[in-house]
């Protein structure tokens, strides 16, 4: 392998390390947005449903969720088969 090529290959990892955010500095923005950029408080009524029925496992398994948004989407996608 030339040296060259040996360089473009530590470059391209270390590009793609760099852009896996392991630091902790890059987190998930939890405000549900629409498309245009506005704030959305709306949920699919067929998620509202099936988080209402969860177990009561599962809504304490998802109880440490920093938003509504990502706990009626945990509520409503996990099920007691998952749980750890």
């Amino acid at each position: 392998m030339s040296r060259l090529a040996r360089r473009v290959s530590l470059v391209s990892v270390m590009f793609v390390l760099a852009g896996c955010g392991g630091d902790g500095s890059h987190m998930t923005d939890s405000t549900p947005q629409k498309l245009d950029g506005s704030e959305s408080h709306e949920f699919e009524q067929d998620d509202i449903d099936r988080a209402a029925r969860a177990s009561d496992a599962v809504k304490e398994y998802c109880a440490g969720a920093v938003s509504e948004a990502q706990r009626l989407g945990c509520e409503s996608h996990v099920t007691d088969d998952e749980l750890p």
